[in-house]
C-alpha cells in the first residue's frame, strides 16, 4: 500500500472541508456524514494525490502518533473508504 495512490469518487461523493472537520455528501444514499478532524486530514490529503506513506507521515506529525498506530488506523479508514465507493486507487 505503500506508494499506492488513491481518488475521491466524485460520482459517488461530495467532499467539503471545513475548518479543521468536515462534511461527505454521499449520493446514492442522499445523506451527510459529519467528519472528525484526522477523517477530513485524510481526505484532503486524497484529494491533493498524495501516496499513502506521504499521508502516514503527514498524519504522524499532525497528531504526533507512533507509525504502527498510525499506518494501521490509516489502512483500516482507507480500506473502508473504498469498501464504501467513496474512493477509489488511483491509476497512474
Amino acid at each position: 500500500m505503500e506508494n499506492r495512490k488513491f481518488s475521491l469518487n466524485t460520482e459517488a461523493i461530495v467532499f467539503t472541508p471545513l475548518e479543521e472537520e468536515g462534511v461527505l455528501y454521499a449520493l446514492a444514499e442522499n445523506k451527510y456524514i459529519s467528519l472528525n478532524e484526522s477523517y477530513t486530514s485524510i481526505l484532503k490529503c486524497i484529494a491533493k494525490g498524495l501516496t499513502f506513506e506521504t499521508i502516514l507521515g503527514r498524519l504522524m506529525v499532525e497528531y504526533d502518533v507512533e507509525e504502527l498506530e498510525c499506518r494501521l488506523q490509516l489502512k483500516k479508514t482507507i480500506d473502508d473508504l473504498i469498501d464504501k465507493k467513496y474512493i477509489n486507487e488511483a491509476t497512474v
